[in-house]
């Protein structure tokens, strides 16, 4: 399920998620949204996904688990001899291979891959103790997760919406599986933030964007600005920030 936003393994309905089940505009939504970075040119929401993007491992790796996948945006980005997806539901391309079945493991062995992507997908999980712990499990000694997750964003692909996560919120759950973060870093500075919140001030849970025409017209000459802002909005913020978009981690596990 990554977005853009992720994916999860514990809702029991096996259609959420496809975006084009809320309405008749969500399809164009969410292809629209879960391109790749490369993709998007120098637009708002490529903003973020080329930080996501430049936060994934460059290393030539084996296996490769995108545990929640989507429509996997981030695929090219990685280099490794097998990439495995794994999602609720099938995607738009249908090319998930493992269909996850809430509260089960997934029937691959233990120890089978080199490194996890669990890309905007913990804010879906009713149970994160379980998926972490079953990412675990599947990585071999050594292994690496990837995790991207949204701190200050829109209730989106509702109702399979269930939490934010600050750093803290993060330590601690992470190491309820002995795992240790490895690298941690806040994406998104203040500026990103707030035009992020307005521009989507209109898009309403399903996923369909309500804004009248007024309010579109104001969020295009917004978007003409962004290759303008881009130095300000691609900031880094502080580390020691409160205010940031998204947080994106390393973890190892013993």
């Amino acid at each position: 399920m990554s977005e853009g936003q992720g994916g999860d393994n514990a809702v029991s309905d096996p259609d959420r998620f496809s975006g084009r089940l809320f309405d008749k505009d969500a399809a164009g939504y969410e292809k629209q949204r879960l391109v790749s970075p490369a993709q998007r040119g120098v637009d708002f929401d490529g903003i973020m996904q080329r930080q996501i993007a430049a936060f994934l491992p460059s290393q030539h790796l084996g296996r490769v688990l995108d545990y929640g996948a989507g429509n996997s945006p981030y695929r090219q980005y990685i280099s490794c001899d097998r990439y495995v997806t794994a999602d609720v539901s099938q995607n738009l391309a249908g090319d998930i291979e493992h269909l996850l079945v809430p509260g089960e493991c997934l029937a691959v062995d233990a120890a089978s891959f080199d490194a996890a992507l669990l890309l905007d997908v913990l804010e879906h999980v009713p149970d994160p103790d379980f998926v972490l712990g079953e990412i675990r499990r599947l990585l071999a000694p050594n292994g690496r997760l990837f995790i991207s997750a949204p701190f200050i964003y829109r209730e989106h692909e509702t109702p399979y919406d269930f939490a934010r996560y600050t750093v803290f919120g993060m330590r601690e759950l992470i190491g309820r599986q002995q795992g240790e973060i490895v690298r941690l870093i806040k994406a998104g500075n203040v500026f990103y933030t707030l035009l992020a919140l307005f521009l989507e001030r209109g898009v309403a849970n399903g996923e369909s964007n309500r804004l009248g025409i007024p309010g579109r017209i104001v969020n295009r000459l917004l978007r003409t600005l962004v290759p303008v802002l881009a130095p300000l909005l691609c900031k880094a913020p502080n580390q020691e920030d409160g205010i940031y978009h998204h947080l994106l981690l390393e973890v190892s596990f013993a």
